[in-house]
């Protein structure tokens, strides 16, 4: 029997390489985080740094994320609010 691959990515703030169906994929459209739509660029976040965000967490974190989302959508929009946002209103 063959056996199948597993799809890995990159999660674009710790750098880790995880399955797919256990990322968060989302994209910059019009400077605003959204979830993916089967069309543009994507990224990934691991639910990892995502509980990272959902939680109390230090200024070392926040400023990492922010970084992140900043190098990917390329501009310095409040995105990590946004991404707050987000994950509150899907949950």
């Amino acid at each position: 029997m063959a056996e199948l691959k597993l799809t890995l990515r990159t999660c674009i703030v710790c750098r880790k390489k995880i399955e797919q169906k256990e990322l968060l994929r989302l994209k910059c459209e019009d400077k605003k985080l959204v979830l993916y739509n089967n069309y543009g660029r994507s990224f990934y976040i691991c639910k990892d740094c995502i509980s990272l965000l959902q939680s109390d967490i230090n200024q070392k974190a926040y400023k990492k994320i922010e970084k992140s989302l900043f190098k990917e959508c390329k501009n310095k929009d409040k995105y990590v609010e946004q991404l707050k946002e987000m994950l509150t209103d899907v949950r």
